[in-house]
């Protein structure tokens, strides 16, 4: 690699750094907050989930927020898992912008479920 490619970043490309181990503890981590069955417990759940699956876009996409990592990511997602995201995503914005906000206990298991589903796309995508 000549000294100018190595200045601005060119040659081959690196594969992102994700610790895998690191996500199931943290997902761990998360299903407990989330078995202490009370309105902050899930609340915080669904948002740990939502910091969790961003933390991951960051090292695949670039872009300034969630919603740009995850629009860039789109071609790469099922069409499911994408929308599904997305719900619960919009579901994490109503929690952290609205003090009113209320989590059933259908919408933690959809969200949950979503968010572990998403975390096994993006290990596909990142070893791609």
């Amino acid at each position: 690699m000549s000294w100018w490619s190595w200045l601005f970043g060119g040659g081959k490309k690196t594969t992102p750094k994700i610790d895998w181990l690191e996500i199931e503890s943290r997902q761990r981590q998360i299903d407990a907050i989330s078995a202490q069955n009370s309105q902050l417990a899930f609340k915080q759940a669904i948002i740990e989930s939502d910091k969790l699956i961003d933390s991951i876009m960051k090292n695949l996409a670039g872009g300034a927020t969630f919603a740009d990592r995850l629009k860039a990511l789109r071609p790469k997602f099922p069409r499911g898992s994408y929308d599904q995201l997305w719900k619960a995503h919009i579901k994490r914005n109503e929690l952290v912008h609205d003090n009113g906000s209320f989590v059933a206990d259908w919408e933690l298991s959809t969200h949950m479920r979503t968010y572990r589903e998403v975390v096994t796309v993006l290990r596909g995508i990142s070893l791609r």
